[in-house]
């Protein structure tokens, strides 16, 4: 299994949650999209995004995005000094919590 490290997570102006990745990421990152589960690889990015929020936080965004990469054989961690954008006190604090499922 691949392991990559997010270096930051931000809400893009689209409503969409982005996890970037410290490293470029690989080509084949672009197959997740087929485990249609509403997780997209950002190559102009290098980083992971969802679709745009509607019925859930941005937690429990982040949860489905780690969750999904695994099954393309990537584990996310999160770095010690993650760059926030956009993202709430409440829901960064969640997301710490977490850390990886």
């Amino acid at each position: 299994m691949d392991r990559e490290t997010v270096n930051s997570i931000e809400v893009l102006d689209t409503g969409e949650l982005f996890l970037g990745l410290e490293g470029r990421g690989k080509p084949m990152y672009q197959h997740v999209y087929r485990e249609a589960a509403g997780v997209y690889w950002d190559e102009t990015r290098s980083g992971f995004k969802s679709t745009p929020m509607k019925d859930w936080s941005y937690s429990q965004w982040y949860k489905q995005i780690v969750a999904i990469v695994r099954y393309i054989g990537v584990e996310l961690a999160l770095a010690d000094d993650v760059t926030w954008s956009g993202v709430s006190e409440e829901e960064k604090a969640e997301i710490e919590r977490v850390k990886a499922i």
